[in-house]
Order: C-alpha cells, then structure tokens, then sequence
C-alpha cells in the first residue's frame, strides 16, 4: 500500500514541483537584463560578459541567473541575502578583495538583497 501511495501520489508531485522549478530557473534572465539598476555592463563579446553590481542598503534585484563559469570579485565588504524562488535564502557575507571563481552548470535563478547598511560592489566576469 505504501509503495502505491509513492508511485501513484509523491512521484507525480514531485515531478511537477522540480517541473515548476526548472521552469522557474530556465525562464530568469541574465542579471543585468532582469536589474539594469543594479548590474551595469561594462564589457561584452560573443564570449564573455563584464558586469559590475551594486546594491544599495536594503536594494533587491530582481530574479535572474548566472551562466555557469564566471568569476565573482568583491569590492567592498558585503552582507547580502541569496533568495531563491521558493522563499529559501542564504545569507553571505564576502571581504573586499576576495574572489570566487565558479565553474559547472548555471545558477539556479536567484535574487539578492542588500542586508547591510552600506552599498555592496561586486564585478563579475562571465563566459557566456
């Protein structure tokens, strides 16, 4: 009985709950299309994008994604809130002059707050 409650109940709803959330992810755009106030270009070719963000205190962008190699170098001191879509979030906290440096799949669409109480810098370099 047991094993019919999983595969005729839970299986299909977990289908369709990972269904809406690689939905939600496929269809973020690039962060600086999705908050051009927050991410300024400032450079760009067929391969790789140069974009430098700034949240003020308390500013949220809003959901986007990163491609999957990219590297991430912060300018100032940072408390930022990483939310995802279904409300979960992760608090980080980088140094200025630290560097991140992420390869693999994309990000999974997201949207950052500025927690802190001074403006948040970061660049990012990102293959496209």
């Amino acid at each position: 009985m047991f094993t019919k409650y999983i595969i005729c109940v839970l299986l299909p709803l977990t289908s369709l709950f990972l269904g809406i959330s690689t939905a939600i992810a496929a269809n973020a755009p690039p962060a600086n299309v999705a908050s051009p106030g927050v991410y300024k270009l400032l450079a760009e070719n067929a391969q790789w994008r140069v974009l430098e963000a700034t949240w003020q205190p308390g500013q949220e962008d809003n959901f986007h994604y990163h491609p999957g190699d990219r590297v991430s170098l912060f300018q100032t001191d940072c408390k930022l809130r990483l939310i995802r879509p279904d409300g979960t979030y992760k608090d980080v906290f980088p140094k200025a002059g630290t560097a991140k440096v992420r390869t693999g799949k994309p990000v999974e669409a997201h949207k950052a707050r500025n927690i802190g109480d001074k403006a948040c810098t970061l660049r990012i370099v990102e293959l496209k």
